[in-house]
């Protein structure tokens, strides 16, 4: 893992959610299919991730993955 990213996740087997830091209190969400990047948008970092993600951040995270996802499936 790279230092720059905070939190990594597989949906659905298929989908790679990537949150990387941009700053110390802003990160970038990338949802990636293979090699194909399917979304990418801001987030935040909460306390500036110093010690990893923050539990509300990380909700908010898959919450944002699994809404692009499932209105992909639409």
């Amino acid at each position: 893992m790279q230092d720059n990213v905070v939190w990594t996740s597989t949906l659905d087997g298929t989908y790679e959610v990537t949150v990387t830091r941009t700053d110390d209190y802003h990160g970038e969400l990338t949802l990636s299919e293979g090699n194909q990047v399917r979304h990418r948008e801001s987030v935040g970092l909460s306390y500036g991730a110093i010690f990893g993600p923050d539990v509300a951040d990380v909700a908010d995270w898959r919450r944002i993955a699994v809404e692009f996802v499932d209105g992909q499936k639409s």
